[in-house]
């Protein structure tokens, strides 16, 4: 049979040239026996179509060996935990490990499953398991099949060098069983850095056009969520949270250092009429500053570097030069007790907005509940942001 390695490349914005749509065409769950993966970042949302596959593996006892990269330490302990739950119970076969490193990238990225009746199918290629990496950004590789001719020895390569980390504990490696290494990890500052946007020379990126802002790029793929349900990793010392308001009602705090709550992090402001699409004179913002409003926080680093942090932010320069980064955050919606679903709400975060006065550097932008603005008044109304330990965002205005 001759070999028909297939190439993939989403620059064409095809859909089928995703990571994500060959995820959703894998073979059924019970046809699967292990599920091996290394990529260079990770958020629990990027393998949420391998869910049912996670779930079923744990049930049979099928093996699952996942790889996940911190760089820079910033992948979330709360994605591992939600992942080692998904995975099942603890056995031989599940193995889980990060890797980190002081001065280097972890930056594979591969997916392979061998199925119950021993062929096996992968992709190799520049997709992280995050969620934009899987449906949105600009990514090219390769898919593998034996059952179409591709050779054994090169599927059975891309296993056994995900495999080899777990031998004798090579540089860099830390395995991961259980919370208590999570939590290990974390103190270690392997896991959970907050992202800091880096520091770059001034200037409109490399082949941009002055005056014309970047192109905003929609995913191809819809993937659904891998957090509901599932517990998180939830700092508690038995006091409020120090980013709750006097007066903020909050679920009484949980008794060990990480546990499962309803809610860990709540913020709010009174929408002012600048807020809500309602100046009297200029054009409308068309978003909504993320400011202090009686917070004791740092607004400047606060919700890029706590409540969003989770998020998939992407890096992008203005016209003028200035770094930016941007995120598509899925939000549960509701308005005066309307259930508006869950929406796809855009936040920017901009150091230089800041400019030495505390200003405010990270915007939400009312693009999807544009409508909503434009049909009423919402002055006075308050918004609440809430990031719930499962993972998931609310978003509420009465």
């Amino acid at each position: 049979m001759i070999s028909i390695v297939r190439y993939i490349d989403s620059g064409s914005r095809d859909p089928t040239e995703t990571l994500g749509y060959w995820m959703s065409t894998l073979v059924e769950p019970d046809e699967t026996s292990h599920v091996r993966w290394q990529t260079g970042f990770f958020g629990i949302d990027g393998i949420g179509l391998l869910v049912p596959m996670l779930q079923e593996l744990g049930r049979t006892g099928g093996g699952v060996t996942a790889l996940i990269g911190s760089n820079d330490g910033v992948t979330q302990g709360s994605d591992i935990l939600r992942l080692l739950e998904l995975a099942g119970p603890a056995r031989e076969n599940l193995k889980v490990g990060v890797v980190s490193f002081g001065n280097a990238l972890f930056h594979p990225k591969t997916l392979h499953v061998t199925r119950s009746d021993g062929s096996m199918t992968a992709y190799v290629g520049s997709a992280n398991l995050t969620q934009s990496g899987v449906a949105l950004h600009v990514e090219a590789g390769i898919l593998m099949d034996t059952r179409d001719g591709d050779r054994v020895d090169d599927l059975e390569h891309v296993a056994d060098a995900i495999d080899w980390w777990f031998e004798d504990n090579q540089a860099g490696f830390y395995g991961v069983r259980d919370e208590a290494d999570i939590i290990e990890l974390t103190d270690a500052r392997v896991l959970g850095v907050p992202r800091r946007p880096p520091v770059r020379p001034g200037g409109p990126a490399r082949g941009s056009r002055r005056g014309s802002p970047p192109t905003n790029l929609k995913p191809l793929v819809s993937i659904p969520t891998a957090g509901g349900g599932l517990g998180t990793l939830t700092e508690s010392s038995g006091e409020a949270s120090s980013s709750e308001p006097s007066g903020a009602s909050l679920p009484a705090a949980p008794t060990s250092r990480y546990m499962p709550a309803e809610i860990s992090i709540v913020w709010g402001k009174q929408l002012s009429a600048s807020d809500a699409q309602r100046k009297k004179t200029g054009n409308q913002r068309g978003s909504i500053t993320l400011v202090a409003s009686g917070y004791p926080i740092n607004p400047q680093t606060y919700f890029r570097g706590e409540l969003l942090a989770s998020a998939d932010w992407v890096e992008e320069y203005t016209s003028t030069g200035e770094f930016l980064e941007r995120a598509l955050v899925p939000m549960n919606v509701k308005a005066d007790g309307s259930d508006l679903g869950l929406l796809d709400i855009p936040f920017t975060h901009a150091p230089n907005r800041e400019a030495g006065q505390h200003n405010y550097t990270t915007a939400l932008h009312i693009g999807p509940i544009a409508e909503l603005f434009a049909d009423n008044d919402l002055t006075g109304r308050r918004l609440t942001l809430a990031r719930r330990t499962d993972g998931t965002f609310d978003l509420t205005i009465e």
